[in-house]
């Protein structure tokens, strides 16, 4: 799933680098999700979930965007990725 997953992600943002999207290139992208709501899931499986969103989570940033990335209901959203369940937007 881990390979898969990085495999997606390089490539959508590989396609919004090269339309210069982004919002550290002048585009209008301020901000990125990665993972949507897998907080529950981590409560239900334990560890392996933790380790999962810590893993996504630094490849998410290791992607080098420049804006801000978050997850949604992710209460332990490790720094720099920002919980939105926090900003009650979720």
């Amino acid at each position: 799933m881990k390979k898969e997953m990085q495999k997606f992600t390089t490539m959508i943002v590989n396609m919004m680098k090269s339309e210069k999207l982004f919002e550290s290139q002048g585009g209008p992208i301020i901000l990125s999700q990665i993972e949507n709501e897998f907080g529950p899931v981590e409560y239900e499986i334990g560890p392996p979930g933790q380790v999962y969103t810590n893993w996504a989570a630094k490849m998410a940033v290791a992607q080098d965007i420049g804006v801000c990335w978050v997850m949604c209901k992710q209460h332990d959203a490790p720094d720099p990725i920002v919980s939105v369940t926090k900003l009650n937007i979720c």
